[in-house]
């Protein structure tokens, strides 16, 4: 009888200082390397929903050229997969959609999103969701 997949072979710990099980370039490709081979790795998508209060003109391109470059400087663990200009149906003005396999590189996504567009985006909702990819 073969030897169960566990959640420990699936989600390996990372190893104590100054140890390594493998000489990966980032985190995430460390962690799945590590993997028990029957395990399917994990995706979550993110979709935020946001109201954008009305701004002026200037406002206007002040608030492009900050999303502009915050996506120019976006973490290689986040991906914007989508952005959508309206969401009929909903009190919300648009919506993205990000996904990552690291829910902390979500979360300092989360914190530079929120420091970028508070100024203009007095309302969000988050919805997570996750899929499993062989």
């Amino acid at each position: 009888m073969a030897n169960p997949v566990t959640k420990e072979a699936c989600n390996p710990t990372m190893p104590l200082s100054g140890s390594s099980f493998h000489r990966a370039k980032t985190r995430l490709t460390q962690l799945l390397d590590r993997r028990d081979l029957r395990c399917n790795s994990l995706i979550f998508a993110f979709l935020i929903f946001y109201r954008v209060r009305p701004l002026t003109e200037a406002d206007k391109k002040k608030a492009t050229a900050g999303w502009e470059q915050f996506k120019k400087n976006l973490s290689k663990d986040v991906e914007i997969v989508a952005e959508y200009a309206h969401i009929w149906g909903t009190t919300y003005n648009g919506m993205i959609t990000v996904e990552s396999r690291d829910l902390s590189a979500f979360h300092d996504f989360w914190h530079r999103f929120r420091e970028t567009t508070r100024w203009y985006v007095p309302e969000t909702r988050t919805y997570i969701a996750q899929k499993e990819q062989p």
